[in-house]
C-alpha cells in the first residue's frame, strides 16, 4: 500500500488532547504520510464544557466526524493512547471497513459490552488503591448533591504520574493544556463489538513497563482479555509520544511494515 493511501489517526487519553501527539505527527509528516490528531468533545482546543458532556457518544463524535470524512481511497492506522482505548474500540466495530490496524498505546480496552462500573475486577485495577484514584479530584457541576460531572488532577501531580521521562518544557506544556475528563465517560461507557467487524482489525498493543497511571498489571489484564495480534513493551511512561518519540516512531513505522501491506 502507498504512503499516500495510509491515513494515520490519533486519539488522546483521559484529560489530554491531540497536542499530546504533536512529536508523532511531525515525525510522520516526514515520512510523506496523512496525519489527522483528534480533539474529542471537551478535549484539547475543543470549546465544550466537559460538565456537559454525559454520554460517550458525544465524547467520542469528532472522532466519528474524522473517519467518516476520510474517503474509502485511504486506509486508516488508527493510534490510541489510555482512555482513547474506548473510541479505539468503537472504531474498530463501525469502521472495521476502513481501519487496516488498529495500535493501543497503554490503552484501556474496555471488555465486550461492560463498562468500568461493570468490571469490578478490571476497575480496582486501575482506580482502587492507586496512586492515580488518590488524585483524582472529583469535581460537581450540577451540585454536590448529583454524582461528579467531572474529574480533574492537580496539575502538580501531573508530573510524577504521567511524565515522569518527559522533557521538562513538554511538562509545563501539558499542564497548560490538560483539562478535566468527564466522569460518566470515564466510568459508565459500553462498547459492544464482534468478531465480524471489530475481529477483523490486527490490533498491537504497546505496554509501557514504566507507567505509573495505568500500571503493568493492569495493562497485563487488557493484554490478557482482549484480543492482541501481538504486544510490544517500551521502557517508558504513560506518555511515550512524549517522553520517547523516535523510538515510538520506529515502532509505528515497523507496524505500518508488518500490517498495513508494506505501507512504509
Amino acid at each position: 500500500m502507498a504512503i499516500e493511501r495510509l491515513h494515520w489517526v490519533l486519539v488522546h487519553g483521559a484529560w489530554h488532547g491531540a497536542w499530546m501527539y504533536y512529536k508523532t505527527m511531525a515525525l510522520l509528516q516526514q515520512e510523506g504520510y496523512k496525519v489527522t490528531a483528534v480533539d474529542l468533545a471537551s478535549c484539547g482546543t475543543s470549546i465544550v464544557d466537559p460538565n456537559t458532556v454525559t454520554d460517550f457518544k458525544t465524547y467520542n463524535q469528532p472522532l466519528v466526524d474524522v473517519l467518516n470524512a476520510i474517503p474509502d481511497t485511504e486506509q486508516v492506522v488508527l493510534v490510541a493512547q489510555s482512555m482513547g482505548g474506548f473510541s479505539m474500540t468503537h472504531a474498530m466495530e463501525q469502521f472495521s471497513h476502513k481501519i487496516v490496524l488498529a495500535i493501543a498505546v497503554a490503552a484501556i480496552l474496555l471488555l465486550n459490552g461492560a463498562s468500568l462500573d461493570d468490571s469490578p475486577t478490571f476497575s480496582d485495577m486501575i482506580f482502587k488503591d492507586t496512586p492515580i484514584s488518590k488524585e483524582m479530584i472529583p469535581n460537581f457541576g450540577n451540585g454536590p448533591k448529583n454524582p461528579p460531572t467531572t474529574f480533574s488532577i492537580d496539575k502538580e501531580d501531573l508530573p510524577k504520574r504521567f511524565y515522569h521521562a518527559v522533557l521538562p518544557e513538554d511538562v509545563v506544556l501539558a499542564q497548560i493544556l490538560c483539562r478535566s475528563v468527564p466522569a460518566p465517560v470515564l466510568m459508565s461507557t459500553v462498547v459492544n463489538y464482534t468478531p465480524e467487524k471489530h475481529g477483523t482489525v490486527p490490533s498491537v498493543y504497546i505496554k509501557c513497563l514504566q507507567d505509573r497511571a495505568l500500571l503493568p498489571a493492569a495493562q497485563d489484564y487488557i493484554i490478557e482479555h482482549t484480543p492482541q495480534e501481538e504486544v510490544i513493551e517500551m521502557d517508558t511512561d504513560h506518555t511515550p509520544m512524549l517522553s520517547a518519540p523516535k523510538e515510538l516512531h520506529q515502532i509505528l513505522m515497523q507496524l505500518a511494515k508488518k500490517y498495513a501491506h508494506g505501507g512504509v
